[in-house]
């Protein structure tokens, strides 16, 4: 059963109507993710730009963050 928290709604693929990938589409997600790290990892780690956390950090300054706090103990 689909799960709400913090204004996001989690489920199964199955719930959600999402079809399974087959093999192929598979094999050309893992290229990309692999052309991706090859892009990455041909930069010096000072050419890097750290992604500030306010882009991945959902729950901060939200009421869910004392939780969130609670779970990472």
């Amino acid at each position: 059963m689909s799960e709400k928290i913090a204004g996001k709604t989690f489920s199964t693929p199955e719930e959600a109507g999402v079809a399974p990938m087959n093999p192929d589409q598979i094999a050309e997600a893992l290229r990309k993710i692999d052309e991706g790290k090859r892009i990455r990892d041909s930069f010096t780690p000072k050419q890097r730009k750290m992604m500030s956390p306010k882009f991945s950090d959902d729950l901060s300054d939200t009421e869910f963050e004392e939780a969130q706090k609670q779970r990472e103990d």
